[in-house]
């Protein structure tokens, strides 16, 4: 070890060099001195390492202290509620000693925080001042003063005996040495620095030595001070809650057997109950749900070959025998005409529930309408339940696994269903061309936006990210079901009256020619500059109660616009359900079913943040688990929900799906965590596809296209949003009024978004049976415009569907149509049957009916159809149904009798206007507005106009 010198040493050496520098050894103790700077400054960086840990262990237990405080807290709030729920349900016992051990946990907590508190002043500020201040500089920069001087003054000897050498070397004289007292004077500038320097390094030093040593021990003793208050106080603490815990052993045992003796009682009378009440259902297969259907019998198999008495669904309502079959996962229902091919129903996308007041029917819901079926007796009604109930079993079990069918030899039922999905959205209004371009026959899928894009278009959608556009191939990627639920609601159509609302001409737009360089500009101002959206002027409030509003009705393209604007999605709502905080994304969970899942799929895929909490901790997917909504723990994982969150109770979605036995969420889950989660899953969803085949019978297709007049849709006309902002850019007509507040007629919730004919869609249809059209047919001539007005003609539902007729002329009525009552309007059984008539240009049949004998319902206040049952005899036929001719250039009408609409969202217009087509509703029914008051805007029928040719 090399030779040190000690602080004492160094003080008796200096002294004695300072009183006479010429007899002084200090030169021969100056590599003693610098190695003990040396050595103290490895001895300073072997503390600060280890005061750097401890600093940081003491963060670590400060910060682990503060989250028991916490806990603890929760802890105590959790017993407390518990108190006084207890209280309330008359268990006041209970309740008070709930009461009593969250008092004595506060009294517990309260010396712990204090002794947090105190190891915050004492040891973490200390530790960190230490390490941060005067240890900073240990390594290196503390002896480079010291270092400098030693530096100059080898220097400075080498050249004093340099000189001597050369002096004597002058004289003749040879010198090896130099003495330290012969150039002591000539050195005792650097000699004197390198003693000031060597001084304030032993300063350093000792300062550093006293804060690491005294000064923190002296800490560490105010905080074990500390630290013994609070083991004192949790020990006084501890004996008053020992003899309230020996109190309440009594207290307890006294409820335990009172409870006890409760049950027993119970149990006794429901053993007395339990012989005397008999039930059939033990006839039925046992109502467990797999994946939402019901566990047949197995002993029955998965085929089955026989006859069912089905129900039309025509007017009449006849039970109708008819042969089916069960192979393969389909059922086949043949028809009374031999020669027409026989219905085929997929049973993976159908669902089976037995009747409650007939124990020989059950029902069979499918995609488009529900069958009813009646066996002979009970025993063959649960033989058919069971096989239907199996076989779709096993089809699911098949798509699940990925596997082939052996027997059949066909492709998955799944992959059936995608495939015909994939041709409904390809047939929807506006997806025969590219959403952005005009390009035809577009192959891209937007997932999160529901829209079909060429592929130059995709690539831009590509490159903006996923958090804006997320683009799928329809025909060369894997996709599920869940990829097209948005795709089946929105269509490029009625996006793009949203998000091209403000667009100032077509020709803004590129065309399936224009460069990549125009198209980029465009897609990028489209969605994410959003510079052709309509705004609206609504404050952060209204577009939040909007935002509620448009979830709860599932209103797809109101939440389009919302999204438009910029509003946030995951933002709390304005009110809640179950707890405060509560999302649009909360309460999509909580009213989805199978019709209005594409809800939730908007808001987890758009929304900022898919796991906000509500006041209790809950996200999204842990209210899927609570309520074991499988269908939207698939969407919310696919949208990259986290798993691992845990609510106020510590549980995660997890925890909470073991705790609830809802199996199907917990394998889910385990499968996110595992990383086996499949993100293009099968979603349970009413897809409602557009079949030819709707009608399986002839009686069914004559009861549907009989002489009945029905209404129009319900659900169509009373979906009213008022509310503070419009969103006029969508197809379809809102009502505006100056209230603050974003309310929805309550008859129109059930038909919102999700319906077959909802507001959003209305339109749409009608546009695509508009294009869909193989030519342009001709109207014939109208009557001349003296004559009275043809009867109304109907509003149609669910693609013509009956209703239940509407009386438009009494004296309760507020708006009555300027035409005359028809006796078809109040017929409460079905007419005999019409002639039918074949169009030269149309090969589409249509009915015509017979004259009415019964008299008219007439109006009082209808002058004009007064005086034509008076004199012009019975009302005229209805015009031939009539459709705008595809491809004209004329869209304008001519109006040929006064019309008072008795709808909101009918236009009310005179004889001779001018009217403006935007497109059709039905064959019957056209959408536009009046030219000169473009505000006015609703339907119309189409036999009280006649196109006009420009």
């Amino acid at each position: 070890m090399p030779e040190c010198v000690s602080v004492s040493e160094f003080l008796q050496e200096v002294q004695e060099d300072w009183s006479s520098p010429t007899t002084s050894s200090f030169t021969s103790k100056m590599i003693s001195c610098r190695n003990t700077v040396y050595l103290l400054e490895e001895v300073l960086d072997s503390d600060r390492l280890v005061l750097q840990k401890m600093k940081k262990a003491a963060k670590a237990k400060y910060t682990a202290g503060q989250d028991h405080v916490s806990h603890m807290e929760q802890y105590i709030n959790s017993m407390e509620k518990l108190s006084v729920n207890c209280h309330s349900n008359g268990e006041s016992e209970v309740g008070s000693a709930f009461c009593r051990l969250a008092d004595f946990s506060k009294e517990l907590l309260s010396p712990m925080k204090n002794l947090l508190k105190s190891m915050l002043h004492n040891i973490n500020f200390f530790l960190d001042s230490l390490v941060k201040g005067d240890l900073r500089e240990v390594k290196g920069d503390l002896k480079k003063p010291f270092d400098r001087a030693w530096r100059d003054y080898e220097s400075r000897f080498k050249q004093v005996e340099k000189e001597k050498r050369e002096l004597a070397r002058q004289y003749g004289m040879v010198r090896n040495e130099v003495s330290g007292g012969e150039i002591a004077e000539e050195l005792e500038k650097e000699r004197r620095s390198f003693q000031l320097s060597m001084c304030e390094y032993l300063i350093k030093v000792n300062e550093i030595k006293t804060k690491r040593g005294v000064d923190l021990l002296q800490n560490l003793i105010k905080h074990y001070h500390s630290h013994n208050n609070f083991l004192q106080e949790c020990v006084s603490t501890t004996q008053r809650l020992k003899q309230y815990m020996e109190e309440l052993n009594g207290v307890l045992t006294t409820v335990k057997q009172r409870q006890d003796e409760e049950k027993r009682q119970l149990v006794s009378l429901r053993d007395q109950l339990r012989p005397v009440v008999h039930t059939e259902q033990d006839t039925l297969p046992k109502q467990v749900y797999s994946m939402h259907q019901l566990l047949g019998d197995k002993q029955y198999g998965t085929e089955r070959t026989g006859f069912l008495y089905k129900k039309s669904d025509g007017l009449r309502k006849m039970w109708q025998k008819r042969k089916c079959s069960v192979h393969n996962c389909y059922l086949t229902i043949a028809h009374a005409t031999p020669n027409k091919p026989p219905t085929r129903l997929n049973l993976l996308t159908c669902q089976v529930k037995p009747s409650v007041e007939d124990k020989k029917c059950f029902d069979l819901i499918s995609h488009n309408r529900t069958y009813h079926f009646l066996a002979e007796d009970d025993a063959e009604c649960v033989a058919w339940i069971s096989v239907l109930s199996n076989s779709k079993q096993e089809a699911l079990n098949a798509a699940l696994d990925g596997g082939r069918r052996g027997g059949g030899g066909g492709e998955s039922s799944v992959e059936d269903l995608t495939r015909a999905i994939t041709d409904d959205v390809r047939r929807m209004p506006g997806n025969n061309s590219c959403c952005d371009c005009g390009a035809p026959d577009p192959g891209w899928l937007s997932t999160n936006l529901g829209i079909l894009t060429c592929i130059e278009c995709s690539g831009i959608h590509r490159e903006m990210g996923v958090h804006v556009s997320r683009i799928q191939s329809l025909s060369l990627d894997s996709l599920g079901t869940s990829d097209l639920l948005l795709a089946r609601n929105v269509g490029n159509s009625g996006f793009n009256e949203i998000l091209e609302a403000n667009l100032l001409s077509p020709s803004m737009k590129p065309s399936q020619h224009s460069h990549m360089t125009e198209r980029k500009d465009f897609i990028l101002s489209k969605y994410q500059d959003i510079h052709f959206v309509r705004r609206s002027h609504s404050n952060t409030a209204a577009l939040r109660l909007g935002l509620q509003e448009a979830t709860k009705n599932c209103d797809i393209y109101s939440l389009i616009q919302l999204y438009a604007q910029r509003t946030e999605l995951s933002q709390p709502l304005h009110s809640h359900i179950q707890e405060k905080g509560e999302t649009a994304l909360h309460l999509a969970v909580l009213l989805a079913d199978r019709t209005s899942l594409h809800i939730l799929d908007f808001l987890a895929q758009n929304c900022s943040n898919v796991d906000v909490q509500t006041s209790a901790g809950n996200t999204a997917l842990h209210y899927s688990c609570l309520h074991n909504k499988s269908d939207c723990v698939r969407l919310l994982l696919r949208a990259r929900a986290n798993t691992h969150i845990k609510n106020e109770l510590g549980e995660t979605p997890l925890d909470v799906s073991r705790r609830l036995k809802h199996s199907h969420c917990e394998k889910l889950l385990q499968q996110a965590q595992s990383d086996l989660f499949d993100h293009h899953v099968h979603v349970e969803y009413e897809w409602r596809l557009r079949h030819d085949d709707l009608y399986d019978s002839d009686d069914d297709f004559e009861d549907k296209n009989g002489p009945v007049k029905k209404e129009r849709s319900s659900s169509a006309s009373s979906s009213t949003f008022t509310s503070s902002f419009s969103f006029s850019s969508r197809p379809f007509t809102f009502s505006q009024t100056n209230s603050s507040s974003v309310t929805l007629n309550s008859s129109s919730s059930a038909a919102g978004g999700g319906g077959l004919l909802s507001v959003g869609r209305r339109l749409a249809m009608a546009m695509d049976l508009h294009n869909r059209q193989s030519g342009q047919v001709s109207s014939p001539p109208p009557p001349p415009p003296s004559s009275p007005a043809p009867p109304l003609p109907p509003r149609v539902k669910d693609y013509g569907l009956p209703t239940s007729p509407r009386i438009y002329s009494g004296p309760d009525s507020s708006f009555r149509k300027c035409v005359p009552s028809s006796p078809l309007s109040s017929l409460t059984e079905r007419p005999e049957r019409g002639f039918r008539r074949a169009d030269s240009d149309n090969s589409s049949s249509q009915f015509l009916h017979p004259a009415s004998k019964a008299a008219p319902n007439r109006s009082p206040t209808n002058h004009r159809s007064q005086s034509f049952d008076n004199d012009r005899g019975p009302a005229p036929q209805p015009l031939p149904r009539r459709s705008l001719p595809r491809g004209s250039t004329s869209r304008r009408v001519e109006a040929l009798y006064d019309c008072q609409a008795d709808h909101h969202d009918e236009l009310s217009f005179c004889e001779g206007q001018v009217i403006v087509v935007l497109g059709q509703e039905d064959s019957d029914w056209w959408h536009g507005y009046i030219e000169e008051e473009p505000e006015q805007r609703g339907l119309f029928p189409s036999s009280f106009v006649q196109l006009l040719i420009d």
